[in-house]
């Protein structure tokens, strides 16, 4: 089975602190699924990328902790440099790699499966 790519635009799924409580669930979810399930890669662009970084924008511990578990199980985790740039967190990358347009759009071009939050 081909494994899926999660991309994320948004620091929340929805809208206000129920979006936040949302996405936390449904990331921190994936760690109770079969491991053949899990995603490929798991990619952070725009107000995405604050949910890998440390910042006072959002409060974001536990999608760190469930971020870092998944790394550890093998799926990939990529935040857009210029994203990272523009709120200025570029430093503050806690789980995951900085990449680029250059190294994203081949694996979103080439997966069976993106599903977009």
């Amino acid at each position: 089975m081909t494994r899926k790519i999660l991309l994320f635009t948004s620091d929340k799924i929805g809208e206000g602190e129920l979006g936040q409580k949302v996405e936390a669930g449904f990331i921190g979810t994936l760690l109770k699924i079969p491991a053949d399930l899990l995603p490929s890669k798991i990619i952070f662009l725009n107000r995405g990328v604050l949910l890998s970084t440390q910042n006072s924008l959002i409060d974001n511990a536990e999608t760190i902790r469930a971020l870092q578990e998944l790394e550890n199980l093998g799926v990939e985790v990529l935040s857009c440099q210029a994203c990272l740039e523009h709120f200025k967190v570029l430093d503050k990358v806690l789980v995951g790699k900085v990449s680029n347009a250059l190294e994203i759009l081949p694996d979103l071009l080439s997966s069976a499966g993106v599903i977009s939050f």
